[in-house]
């Protein structure tokens, strides 16, 4: 979210030249669009207040251009992991109704 597209691009080349079998896991933030509507208005809050203090989101990733530059840069087995696959499997029976944001996904992938 705070890196541009080349220099994501960059870091993901320099985590593929680590040693064989090391295995990334990142987060990444989806377009607002991609974002459930109960949601939208949290990332926007979220947003203004990074950019208040100077520490502005700058990049946005569908989960299709995430997988593709992991691949590009030479990333094997590279997969996404939505955040709502991750709610359902860690948030399901809280009794409390706390969910994380559907706009945080995940990228997995190994060298």
């Amino acid at each position: 979210m705070y890196l541009t597209k080349d220099a994501t691009a960059a870091t993901l080349r320099q985590i593929a030249g680590l040693a064989h079998g090391t295995t990334l896991a990142m987060t990444f933030l989806l377009p607002t669009e991609l974002v459930d509507e109960a949601d939208r208005r949290g990332l926007r809050a979220s947003e203004e207040g990074a950019r208040a203090s100077g520490t502005p989101f700058i990049s946005f990733y569908t989960p299709q251009e995430m997988l593709a530059l992991a691949r590009e840069a030479g990333l094997k087995d590279a997969r996404h992991v939505p955040g709502s696959l991750l709610a359902e499997r860690y948030f399901t029976d809280r009794t409390d109704g706390l969910r994380p944001s559907s706009g945080e996904n995940l990228l997995l992938a190994t060298t």
